[in-house]
């Protein structure tokens, strides 16, 4: 048979709950973006930086070990590893050259970037074009004789 429980303690009782899973979710997970250096681990690619060694599940690019390399991507320091040496884990990174895309510098967003440049190009093109029609117009006007009197 199923019991049910009073209004007020099961409402207690689900917001309980939620917030154990949203801290459970959390983990100490936390975005990271630094410079460091690509080192080899036992059977795993670790990054050492001066906020800690992590591992590294993939590079992209053309880097070896000894390689400057910026990190961009998500931090788990509780994550389960096979590498002893290793403060956590990064994933969703993406590893760039820093020489390219420097440390403590915005990273460009380019879909974004490029069509607002675009835009702002065209819109200026436009404007300009306008106003010069417009000039053209007027200064037309004036240099004509007035036809509708004879």
């Amino acid at each position: 048979m199923l019991r049910t429980c009073p209004r007020g303690v099961c409402l207690v009782a689900l917001l309980a709950v939620g917030s154990i899973a949203r801290a459970q979710e959390d983990n100490g997970v936390q975005e990271f973006d630094g410079c460091g250096v690509l080192a080899p681990g036992p059977g795993c690619v670790l990054f050492e930086s001066d906020a800690g060694v992590f591992v590294l599940p993939e590079v992209q690019g053309d880097f070896d070990f000894g390689d400057e390399v910026r990190a961009v991507g998500t931090l788990n320091p509780d994550c389960v590893t096979i590498c002893p040496e290793a403060d956590g884990c990064l994933s969703g990174v993406e590893t760039l050259d820093p020489r390219v895309f420097p440390c403590g510098t915005p990273l460009p967003s380019f879909p974004e970037d490029v069509i607002t440049g675009v835009c702002a190009s065209l819109s200026l093109g436009l404007l300009a074009s306008t106003a010069a029609g417009l000039a053209a117009t007027r200064r037309k006007r004036r240099l004509e004789p007035d036809r509708g009197q004879d």
